[in-house]
């Protein structure tokens, strides 16, 4: 699976949030995201532009934990990028699996995020701690699909919302300082 993302800065949610209800989205819930995120002993993810992270998340009704791969952005305007997620029962013996392996946690991400659908798209609100607020909206295509028309759907929905710049391509463990 190919996640065709795009991240902008965001200076008001609650105006942005308005806009997005306006076009039409219809709201999913909220959820509280905590990502531990790891490196590798065998090259450095920083340098190869790839992710591996643990993500508890927690809803009002759930709580789940997926243990996920990023690998490098596909493109210069976004986070484009091919992404493999499994669903793990025991978050903590995961990281243990992984720090046996010379895994090193390197950094915990956490936010709020409230989730709408608008189509096949989602459009998601992050307050991300110590990093700031932003919008993030995807979509989900097959591998070897042209990510083009996913693009171009993702870049008018922004422009439906008010947003036309503050693009960001860099994760939000970059943003960090973290690399």
């Amino acid at each position: 699976m190919i996640e065709v993302e795009v991240k902008a800065h965001a200076t008001n949610l609650d105006e942005i949030e308005e806009k997005v209800i306006e076009i039409g989205a219809s709201r999913v819930g909220e959820e509280y995201q905590e990502d531990l995120y790891f490196n590798a002993p065998h090259r450095d993810f920083a340098q190869t532009d790839e992710a591996l992270r643990i993500r508890k998340t927690k809803s009002e009704n759930s709580e789940e934990t997926y243990i996920t791969y990023k690998g490098p952005k596909m493109d210069e305007l976004s986070k484009t990028r091919k992404e493999i997620e499994v669903a793990v029962e025991d978050p903590s013996n995961v990281a243990e699996i992984l720090q046996n392996l010379s895994f090193r946690a390197v950094a915990m991400v956490r936010k709020n995020r409230t989730i709408y659908t608008l189509d096949e798209l989602i459009i998601t609100l992050d307050q991300v701690h110590g990093v700031g607020d932003f919008v993030e909206i995807e979509k989900e295509t097959a591998e070897g699909e042209d990510t083009k028309e996913a693009l171009n759907e993702i870049f008018a929905t922004y422009s439906k919302i008010g947003i036309e710049n503050g693009f960001e391509r860099s994760s939000y463990l970059e943003l960090m300082g973290i690399h």
